[in-house]
């Protein structure tokens, strides 16, 4: 079986910004189908947030890049585990929805979460990193 990650939207972005190539050491060994690279629909949202999209080549640049993941969206389960995180964690206070959601989207995947976030990421049980 095929081994599953999901990544934050901030190693997404320090790839952009050129800061860091660990993405890319993860899509080369998707690329071998050694693994499969998932991100949430909320960092879709997070990333094509930026001011940056309103230039042609950058919002051509960034169809090119998120072609490579698959992109898992927020389904009923999600939503509910999520939900069940925030009450049972009291995170509300603590961890932005965006972040909730992504935990909970790695969660439901049974993946690891590749993150430089770890911070408030480690307020949730179980959650496993890479």
């Amino acid at each position: 079986m095929e081994e599953k990650i999901i990544i934050d939207t901030n190693i997404i972005i320090d790839y952009e910004k050129k800061k860091s190539n660990l993405l890319e050491k993860y899509l080369k060994l998707q690329e071998k189908n050694k693994i499969k690279v998932f991100i949430s629909v909320v960092s879709v949202f997070e990333y094509y947030s930026s001011q940056l999209l309103e230039e042609k080549t950058y919002f051509s640049d960034t169809e090119i890049l998120f072609s490579f993941f698959t992109i898992q969206e927020v389904n009923k389960k999600i939503a509910q585990l999520a939900a069940e995180i925030n009450r049972k964690y009291k995170l509300y206070k603590k961890i932005g929805l965006g972040d909730i959601l992504i935990a909970a989207t790695s969660l439901y995947l049974n993946a690891p979460l590749l993150t430089k976030n770890k911070k408030h990421f480690k307020l949730i049980p179980h959650l496993k990193f890479i």
